[in-house]
């Protein structure tokens, strides 16, 4: 039988659990495995989870991995010296398996996607005071986003409409820069009736719903910070886009955000229930970040599809037994 260990950081989540009981309910042996079980002995040279093996898993599934690099990077040199690759477990994202850092940030998300001839929003990376000065001369105009390249679903993402407002913005962020090491990075707005939130599993793209917001004062359409969310379809070509936007960041399990560039992309249509179509144009569009271990409440609640089953299913394709 195969058997998973989904690593994960702090407290066990709701869809921490909804993996857990997919995986009963499926027969799958799956354990969600705290970073707090990571021990190390010098006298041993082995790395294991309070004397548990590694080696006993099949597939490796790093949900989260925040401020845990360093279990990380233990982990991933425990499980590098298996000499036979074939029993080795299977590792789940390519991102973790670089073991860099930088690679589940939104600058080096941004970098990668543009150099893949994806289309991403006009950005600009640097300290927050360079980010204040280079409004002058940049290709961005009022208003902007000012984002945060960690994420944190919505809640790192600020719009400024003005040079007074960005300047507020920059020196109430000071802090959170100078004192614990976060980044930032300033976007173009894209004016919008929503966006896509499109879930990808390896090479399926399992579903899509739109998201907008409820509050017109929010600019946010994230269901985290109180946005709606419905069901929705777009275009084969985009659907591979997003695909491809999460091979290009490494990641299997993957919530790829997508927005409409401008009106234009929408025609008059009957695909949709709405009697609207979208442009199946990539230039249309900009891929606004692509989520690692992504939320999928929200998308549950618009698509009704199962998710927990299907990632469970799906690490389980992934099995070296399967291999």
């Amino acid at each position: 039988m195969t058997k998973i260990a989904v690593f994960y950081g702090g407290k066990i989540t709701r869809h921490l659990v909804m993996i857990r009981e997919a995986a009963r309910k499926l027969g799958v042996d799956l354990k969600l495995v705290s970073y707090n079980l990571v021990s190390f002995e010098t006298e041993t040279g082995k790395v294991s989870l309070r004397g548990e093996d590694l080696n006993q898993y099949d597939v490796v599934f790093f949900r989260t991995t925040g401020k845990h690099w360093e279990e990380v990077d233990l982990i991933l040199d425990q499980i590098s010296k298996i000499k036979n690759q074939k029993e080795r477990p299977i590792i789940v994202d390519p991102m973790v398996r670089e073991g860099k850092a930088s690679q589940a940030c939104k600058a080096w998300q941004m970098v990668k996607l543009k150099e893949a001839g994806i289309p991403v929003p006009k950005t600009v990376y640097g300290s927050l005071w360079y980010l204040y000065g280079v409004m002058g001369g940049s290709p961005l105009q009022f208003p902007v986003i000012l984002k945060g390249s960690g994420g944190d679903r919505g809640t790192r993402v600020f719009k400024a409409n003005n040079l007074n407002e960005l300047e507020k913005l920059i020196k109430e962020l000071r802090k959170s820069e100078t004192e614990e090491g976060k980044r930032y990075m300033l976007q173009e707005y894209i004016e919008n009736q929503g966006d896509y939130r499109v879930l990808v599993l390896g090479e399926k793209v399992l579903g899509v719903m739109k998201r907008y917001r409820k509050d017109k004062i929010d600019f946010r359409n994230n269901y985290s910070t109180g946005g709606e969310v419905e069901v929705a379809e777009l275009p084969e070509e985009i659907k591979k886009m997003a695909v491809e936007a999460a091979k290009v960041c490494g990641l299997m399990v993957a919530g790829v955000d997508i927005m409409p560039r401008n009106p234009p992309a929408l025609r008059a249509s009957s695909l949709e229930k709405g009697g609207l179509k979208l442009s199946s144009k990539r230039e249309d569009y900009v891929v606004l970040e692509v989520n690692k271990g992504p939320q999928f409440w929200g998308f549950m609640k618009a698509t009704g599809i199962d998710v927990p089953a299907e990632i469970v299913k799906f690490l389980v394709s992934l099995s070296k037994n399967n291999c």
